[in-house]
């Protein structure tokens, strides 16, 4: 700039403007890219933040409140002494049967086996545990040659254990098993029977006293990694919906 007196001359205005000009949408440049970058971590803190809560409910009636399973110890198939504790790092399936069971057992076995079918890809992280329901007849033996029949006599646990073993985790689960003795043989004042058909007499009259029917609930729990007692499934089951709730706990 040249001083006359009391006037100024301002030389070359327009390049100064256009370099004021140019500063300033430079920093308008800086700022915009600046709030993006913070809207963009905002944005990403946020889906993080959704990305970590479940947004996919189970298929089962879940548990209000997360509370320990019950655990307990009882022999499996091979007289080995088992309890839920021994798989705390797996998702347990638990539920309840007879080896004699002629309707819903069969039933619930099949929905499982299904299920246990459909993990195939993450069977090392899942337990499936059946608990006996009718000590009277459930024995190791008997436990095993059930499992055989099914095919999954490595592949599940069958629990069994005295009356006193096993009320309390009938209790625990909402199981209340009931003897249905109408089968049973009713005899009042027999004839005497020949001494030769006594003992075959004997025999069925044991059969058919063994052949009564044990009527209990056929909930299934599920347990999750941390050893509570997460999901629950009763009748009608669906073995697509207990795997999804598998992999859901897994994923939890």
């Amino acid at each position: 700039m040249v001083r006359f007196g009391k006037m100024w001359k301002i030389q070359g205005l327009d390049v100064w403007m256009k370099r004021l000009s140019t500063a300033y949408m430079s920093m308008r440049i800086r700022l915009g890219t600046a709030m993006y970058a913070l809207a963009t971590a905002s944005v990403c803190a946020l889906l993080a933040a959704c990305a970590s809560t479940p947004t996919e409910a189970f298929s089962g009636t879940e548990f209000n409140n997360v509370e320990p399973a019950f655990d307990f110890q009882l022999q499996n198939q091979f007289g080995d002494v088992s309890s839920l504790a021994d798989h705390n790092d797996k998702v347990i399936v638990l539920t309840f049967l007879y080896t004699n069971c002629p309707d819903v057992c069969p039933i619930i076995t099949t929905q499982l086996r299904e299920t246990f079918r459909d993990l195939t890809d993450v069977e090392d992280q899942v337990e499936f545990i059946a608990v006996s329901v009718d000590p009277e007849r459930d024995t190791v033996s008997e436990a095993h040659d059930f499992l055989g029949k099914w095919g999954l006599v490595n592949d599940w646990s069958y629990l069994v254990g005295t009356e006193g073993q096993l009320e309390p985790i009938w209790k625990a689960y909402f199981v209340d098993p009931a003897v249905d003795n109408r089968n049973q043989l009713k005899t009042s004042n027999p004839a005497p029977l020949p001494a030769q058909t006594t003992g075959a007499l004997d025999s069925l009259s044991q059969q058919i006293t063994n052949a009564y029917l044990v009527i209990h609930s056929s909930p299934v729990f599920l347990i999750d990694r941390e050893g509570q007692r997460r999901v629950v499934f009763t009748s009608p089951l669906d073995s697509t919906e207990i795997a999804h709730d598998i992999r859901l706990l897994l994923d939890d």
